[in-house]
């Protein structure tokens, strides 16, 4: 089989970085090729695709309205001759000429929907998801769930720390709108404020927010407690996020939380908002820790629980079988491919 993806740019992020463990595992069995629209490239992303993937560059730049990239970008598809095109940006199907058989990730609820009817098939990364396509008018969508390489996160069973100090850890983008960091933040300046001071937060991660929570940090009096990491590769992350004690997932809505399944990969405690995304992971609390969505009076509350030393570290290596039989990236890899077979013998 022939497989394109296409997107739009490559930029370090969850879609983007499982994509590439995705293709990773095809190129094992069939011919893939990645097909990369704009000039939006991080490069040291881009070189952990297999060189048995044929990678495309279009090299548009961002918003362009020249005719020529698209013209190159529909030859070199033509000249690849895919069987199906996977698509993971929304709108890169306007681009397209001819006929294909084209199929879609969607990675959040809320997605516009007017390219929906040109897909073969709809894919969700989550329940949560999937719901909200259905209710959207588009039944047929298909759950499939987001993965990660567990096999390449370190992992080590981790107990109460010796010292006492909890290095609790939070990856994503920096952007409360979505991520909530300033419920973190808040919810540490009421532990100081009760006397409770055994933590150390590191947010590994950039956005436009940190400015925002700098200054947060200041305000609170957190200098002495929070360190701002930057930008981590994947391989950083999952050699180093077993050193932890505590990962904290405060988002304010997610569609599924890709983190977090990374951190119960590294037998973490993790503790989230409960929303749909996360709490589908969790189990709805059966592998972890959740506080009231966007409170951060009861995150403080939970966290001063965990800060005391009264966890069951039992839950981390049940949260960890859990998440190799669900969310395993060579699960997500072959199930790909048996909906592409599905598409293709209609």
């Amino acid at each position: 089989m022939r497989i394109a993806h296409v997107v739009w740019g490559m930029k370090t992020g969850g879609v983007e970085t499982m994509l590439v463990n995705i293709i990773n595992i095809q190129v094992r069995t069939e011919d893939v090729g990645l097909f990369i629209v704009n000039d939006f490239i991080d490069e040291p992303l881009l070189m952990k695709v297999s060189p048995k993937c044929k990678v495309v560059r279009i090299n548009r730049q961002p918003a362009s309205k020249r005719v020529l990239p698209l013209l190159k970008l529909n030859a070199k598809i033509w000249q690849f001759h895919p069987d199906i095109i996977h698509l993971h940006s929304y709108q890169v199907s306007r681009i397209l000429f001819g006929q294909w058989d084209m199929v879609r990730t969607i990675h959040s609820p809320g997605n516009i929907t007017d390219e929906y009817p040109k897909m073969k098939a709809l894919f969700a990364i989550s329940e949560l998801v999937r719901r909200d396509v259905v209710e959207r008018g588009f039944p047929h969508v298909v759950t499939v769930h987001n993965g990660i390489p567990v096999k390449e996160i370190a992992w080590h069973r981790n107990m109460t720390p010796k010292d006492g100090v909890y290095k609790i850890v939070q990856v994503s983008r920096l952007y409360i709108e979505q991520k909530g960091q300033d419920i973190l933040l808040k919810a540490l300046g009421r532990l100081l404020a009760m006397g409770v001071s055994n933590f150390k937060l590191y947010l590994i991660g950039e956005g436009p927010s940190r400015n925002l929570l700098q200054n947060l940090v200041k305000e609170l009096g957190l200098d002495d407690y929070v360190h701002f990491e930057g930008l981590k590769t994947q391989d950083y992350i999952f050699q180093h996020l077993c050193e932890y004690d505590l990962f904290v997932q405060p988002s304010r809505h997610e569609g599924f939380g890709l983190s977090v399944a990374e951190a119960m990969a590294a037998g973490l405690p993790v503790l989230v908002s409960d929303i749909q995304g996360p709490m589908e992971i969790i189990g709805h609390g059966e592998y972890g820790m959740t506080f009231k969505a966007g409170d951060d009076a009861d995150l403080a509350k939970k966290l001063k629980t965990t800060l005391s030393g009264q966890y069951d570290y039992t839950l981390t290596e049940k949260a960890y079988q859990h998440v190799c039989q669900e969310y395993d990236v060579e699960t997500t890899a072959q199930r790909y491919l048996q909906e592409y077979h599905r598409v293709i013998k209609r």
